[in-house]
């Protein structure tokens, strides 16, 4: 069958504009909860602390798939209470997320200075003020070019949302091709659109890493 690019481009860019709002809304969720995590990680008590490194390790340890199956088919059967196929994917994934995410934020937070926290600590400020206002600035700005990363993980992990029937990039690349048995066009027309995605990221990604550098500090943990 002839295919006409301008019918097909379309459902492709729909795609993967479902998949950029998949991925922002998931790494926003990872990093709120990864932050969270970080911050007991560092600065929290003792059973915090093991509560904190339990979650981390646990989801790191169970695929992404599982959680998914797990959030879209076993809590509902359990509960009675069920998400639709998107939301499921954001929250499946930004918890996978997460737990990575953690790592970057305590290795950029573990790499502030000793010295400007107790400084701040001397000059009469809480602990919580500065982390607040000493330690997170200058963390985030650490963390970016690991966390610009992380984000390039998570547009790629957007795919697997196909399994719970999110219309997203690489679905409509599988409609296409069981309408015109073109599977190296289609996919490869999508593999295309990832790639130009993930290069954009990853050369904002240097243009912003270069523009907040804190010289003489890393960037955090990357995956």
């Amino acid at each position: 069958m002839a295919v006409n690019l301008g019918e097909v481009i379309r459902p492709l860019l729909d795609g993967a504009k479902v998949s950029l709002e998949l991925s922002i809304l998931s790494i926003l969720l990872g990093m709120a909860v990864g932050l969270l995590i970080a911050i007991i990680e560092v600065y929290g008590g003792k059973i915090l602390r093991y509560i904190a490194l339990g979650y981390e390790n646990a989801i790191r340890g169970v695929p992404l798939l599982v959680i998914y199956f797990i959030l879209y088919y076993s809590i509902p059967m359990m509960t009675g209470f069920s998400m639709d196929p998107f939301t499921t994917a954001v929250i499946g994934l930004g918890i996978r997320s997460s737990a990575y995410q953690s790592q970057i934020f305590r290795g950029a937070i573990q790499a502030v200075e000793e010295g400007q926290i107790e400084a701040a600590l001397a000059l009469g400020m809480s602990k919580w003020q500065v982390i607040r206002h000493i330690v997170l600035p200058q963390a985030l700005r650490i963390s970016l070019p690991g966390w610009m990363n992380e984000y390039t993980i998570v547009l790629k992990d957007t795919s697997i949302a196909i399994a719970i029937g999110v219309i997203e990039l690489t679905r409509q690349a599988r409609y296409l091709v069981s309408y015109y048995l073109r599977p190296f066009l289609f996919y490869g027309m999508a593999a295309f659109i990832y790639l130009v995605i993930v290069l954009s990221i990853g050369y904002l990604a240097g243009y912003l890493g270069k523009k907040y550098q804190i010289i003489g500090l890393g960037g955090g943990v990357t995956r």
